[in-house]
């Protein structure tokens, strides 16, 4: 069963409360992230890639705050308005939410809403990452690329110019080459590893991928594991379960 992530923008932690128990029901929508402001709802949709994103009408100074949000929250992101009246519902029309619920709902009415997100979720157009990849891959055999969706957007990052990588459930952060912030990128860690594993990635920690040429100084420590110390001056743990990974040095 494919599975869609979700994000819950509420002021209230009751409406959140229900929101999270009306979803037990629905295991293929997961809920991963909780936002209490709506420019925040936006950036959190932007930033994790969004399926679908839940918002209460409580957190909208205004009718033109709805415009805002529609233009900025991303293409793939299918919104579901939340409301206290069902004079608000036009708003969810005029600009094409996939639903609009007067909140609290019972459950056959949120079933009806998780009926419409699976229809525009499974027709809705899909970026075409897993051809871009094979294109890629075909073109340039000696140097892997990484294709991530980023707000909207796609990048193409060299994994060459990845440090280090560190999990986050479904997500993985990459941290790059003269770059302060991370990029997050919507896949596991395992699922990175088996992807690396011919690029000169190596795990060093249940959470930790490291690229073995970035690696500058290992120093070890009372409990048996090792302080791992990058290039460019960051460090991490090396775990007694992952020493394996550096036979011939240590």
């Amino acid at each position: 069963m494919k599975k869609f992530s979700l994000v819950i923008a509420d002021e209230k932690e009751s409406n959140k409360s229900v929101l999270k128990a009306l979803l037990k029901d629905y295991p293929n929508f997961e809920a991963i992230a909780l936002a209490f402001d709506w420019r925040e709802a936006i950036s959190i949709a932007q930033t994790m890639q969004a399926d679908v994103l839940f918002i209460n009408n409580n957190l909208l100074p205004s009718s033109e705050s709805l415009e805002t949000l529609a233009k900025e929250c991303p293409e793939f992101t299918q919104i579901v308005y939340l409301g206290d009246s069902d004079a608000q519902a036009i708003y969810a029309f005029e600009y094409d939410f996939a639903d609009y619920l007067l909140f609290p709902c019972d459950t056959e009415r949120f079933d009806k809403c998780i009926q419409k997100l699976n229809n525009r979720l499974n027709i809705q157009p899909q970026l075409p990452l897993n051809n871009i990849q094979s294109l890629i891959e075909q073109l340039n055999d000696q140097e892997q690329t990484l294709v991530v969706k980023d707000s909207g957007r796609i990048k193409l990052i060299e994994c060459s110019d990845i440090i280090w990588i560190g999990g986050a459930g479904n997500y993985v952060e990459l941290y790059l080459v003269n770059e302060e912030r991370p990029v997050l990128h919507r896949e596991t860690l395992s699922a990175m590893e088996n992807k690396l594993s011919n690029a000169g990635f190596i795990r060093i920690h249940r959470s930790i991928l490291v690229r073995k040429k970035c690696i500058s100084e290992l120093k070890p420590t009372e409990s048996g594991d090792y302080q791992v110390t990058l290039r460019n001056g960051h460090q991490l743990s090396l775990s007694r379960r992952y020493k394996s990974a550096m036979t011939g040095i240590i």
